[in-house]
């Protein structure tokens, strides 16, 4: 295991915090968790990538938590992620999803490049300006203040996204893959 690129956590305890720091579940429902909801967890991850034999067992592995609150959460994000909405949880995105929900951001992060809305901190001084002289948000004001909140939405997707992607690179890059 020497040859991978990233260190990997040694103990249960740091595999689950590392798993719920990518998965989002919060680590007060990680009290008392062992060996059994790291094996959860990591089923809830590719759960939707599973055919229906490996998610009864996964299931199965999923409902073995003893904690109700986890296994909520856990049945939660692995159902949610399978039949709701895949976007909820970038980590359960195949190869080629997550390419494309790249590019999807990249082309959006290039039309507000191209039209000038990215760099448009001089507006943003004349609604400060605006908002203190008048001391109230006018219809132009929330209009631009909902685009800036999109760009920045946007952008905070795509670092996001690229990030996961770089994930899946260094472990694709290592020996073992």
């Amino acid at each position: 295991m020497n040859s991978l690129p990233y260190n990997l956590p040694k103990n249960t305890k740091s595999q689950l915090e590392k798993l719920a720091s990518i998965t989002s579940i919060p680590r007060n429902l990680l009290v008392g968790a062992g060996e059994t909801e790291v094996q959860a967890i990591a089923a809830m991850i590719l759960y939707r990538h599973m055919d229906r034999l490996q998610r009864i067992e996964a299931l199965a592995l999923i409902r073995s938590i003893s904690n109700k609150a986890l296994l909520g959460a856990v049945l939660e994000k692995a159902l949610d992620t399978t039949f709701v909405n895949s976007q909820w949880g970038i980590w359960s995105l195949s190869n080629e999803e997550l390419l494309s929900d790249i590019s999807f951001h990249e082309s959006i992060d290039s039309f507000v490049g191209y039209v000038g809305i990215g760099a448009s901190i001089v507006s943003g001084k004349d609604i400060i300006k605006d908002i203190w002289s008048l001391k109230k948000v006018g219809k132009k004001h929330w209009t631009l203040i909902v685009i800036w909140g999109c760009i920045v939405f946007n952008k905070t997707e795509l670092q996001k996204a690229k990030s996961e992607l770089n994930n899946r690179q260094t472990l694709n890059q290592s020996g073992l893959y």
